[in-house]
């Protein structure tokens, strides 16, 4: 039962990060204010919704899960996933959540997207950077997480 809550809780944060993304890149063909204040809300709701509770998943069962193969430091997949999900996390916490805030204030003073201006493009860009950075390593800690890999 608890690798069955471990793999909920991948799903549930693999999958809302992973869409999230897409929502904002289609978000950012668009030359539309609302589809931009759309997106931004629709993912601070589904981190809240999906994520926190997947990211509490994955940590309270991936614990005990490494008990039963020696602990973290036993073998270097547990440790290194681990790494990868912390720095994952701190990314979104400290980066992308706070880019989230600041291009909803931009929209929210301008009447238009191009109104927001470099600034509001500026944040577009590191948030896709530092989110695919933020994306990719919950991935690299999934693929260690079912091959084991022995190196």
């Amino acid at each position: 039962m608890i690798k069955v809550l471990h793999i909920l809780g991948v799903v549930l944060f693999l999958g809302n990060i992973i869409v999230s993304a897409v929502w904002r890149l289609y978000a950012q063909t668009l030359d539309d204010k609302a589809v931009h204040k759309f997106s931004i809300k629709l993912i601070q709701r589904t981190d809240i919704i999906f994520s926190v509770p997947g990211v509490i998943l994955i940590a309270v069962t991936g614990h005990m899960l490494a008990a039963g193969f020696g602990g973290i430091g036993a073998h270097s997949w547990i440790y290194h996933s681990y790494a990868l999900l912390t720095v994952s996390a701190l990314i979104w916490a400290a980066v992308m959540i706070p880019i989230q805030r600041k291009q909803m204030r931009l929209i929210e003073a301008s009447h238009t997207i191009k109104e927001a201006g470099i600034r509001y493009k500026t944040l577009n860009r590191w948030w896709l950077i530092l989110g695919s950075v933020a994306t990719l390593l919950p991935l690299i800690a999934l693929y260690l997480m079912v091959v084991h890999p022995t190196t």
